[in-house]
């Protein structure tokens, strides 16, 4: 059994693949053999050929073109491979707004001493909407500030969250959470998960991050809900439309250009390591981890992919 990887990486990369899988048993770019495995990192690979078993590179798969590929073929994302980058990324966003660092280092640049309140962590509450990978990884960080934490998964539960509750749990986390992290994969289910109804149970200074994807949050709602409510921000690594940033200029929105799950070499090691490693399993007769549920899965075109 063989898995093609159809575009071309760095060394390291190769490595890491001939480590777990044996080079015997991968097709590199540029050569373009039979195999029954592709490893896939947008929607650009092969349609005239039948695969077995497509792992993809990204941990998201709303790029991906369900419909497209045979219904006996198994997908598995890489869910998991960016937790540790994007739950960092969601606190930094979280640290430079509550202590305000951009807007004083700005002032201070231009000779302005204007010492004013900031925001403490300690003591507030943390709400996650998807404990997966990355909702617990925040969690766990939440926890060294001494943060309350209730989250929204589908039973996966450890230590470092206080209260665990399914979707209908969702009004409560929204009305009694300080910050809110929204970190759920973008589904049939979870399209526009958060709207104007939902909105209206946050409170009026919750500072709310979106590390998932921007379809989950309804546009139009979350720029009427900032408007309204100065004190609140939306801090957010997505952006609906982009790279084009329209409507993004109002003074209670940070964002960041789809940067969470790192462009680092060292994140990529864990995300190709994760990937190669699950194919391993396939190879060996046993179960994947992170099957895609064709019924769930959803699929937007879109400029730029993301991880």
């Amino acid at each position: 059994m063989k898995i093609l990887v159809p575009f071309e990486l760095e060394e390291k990369y190769m490595r890491i693949g001939r480590e777990i899988l044996g080079n015997e048993n991968i097709i590199w770019f540029p050569a373009n053999g039979s195999a029954d495995i592709i490893l896939v990192r947008g929607d650009d690979f092969p349609r005239d050929r039948t695969f077995k078993f497509i792992q993809t590179l990204s941990a998201g798969t709303d790029h991906l073109n369900i419909e497209s590929i045979p219904g006996d073929t198994l997908i598995a994302s890489n869910a998991g491979a960016y937790s540790l980058s994007v739950a960092e990324h969601a606190f930094a966003l979280i640290l430079e707004r509550s202590k305000k660092i951009s807007a004083f280092e700005e002032e201070t640049r231009r000779g302005i001493f204007n010492p004013r309140t900031t925001r403490l962590l300690f003591g507030k509450t943390m709400g996650i909407i998807g404990y997966g990978g990355i909702g617990s990884r925040v969690a766990s960080i939440a926890k060294s500030f001494g943060m309350k934490v209730i989250s929204i998964g589908r039973g996966f539960k450890d230590q470092n969250t206080d209260e665990f509750m399914g979707m209908d749990g969702l009004d409560r986390l929204l009305s009694d959470s300080d910050f809110i992290v929204i970190s759920i994969p973008l589904t049939n289910y979870t399209l526009g998960i958060i709207g104007e109804e939902q909105l209206k149970k946050v409170k009026r200074n919750c500072t709310i991050v979106n590390v998932a994807r921007s379809e989950t949050v309804i546009k139009s709602a979350m720029l009427d809900f900032l408007e309204k409510n100065s004190e609140a921000s939306y801090l957010t690594d997505v952006w609906w439309g982009e790279p084009k940033l329209e409507d993004s200029t109002q003074a209670n929105v940070v964002i960041t250009p789809h940067v969470a799950g790192g462009l680092s070499g060292e994140v990529m090691e864990i995300a190709f390591r994760q990937a190669f490693e699950n194919v391993k399993l396939f190879m060996d007769g046993k179960r994947p981890r992170n099957l895609v549920k064709r019924e769930e899965s959803i699929y937007l075109d879109r400029e730029k992919i993301g991880v």
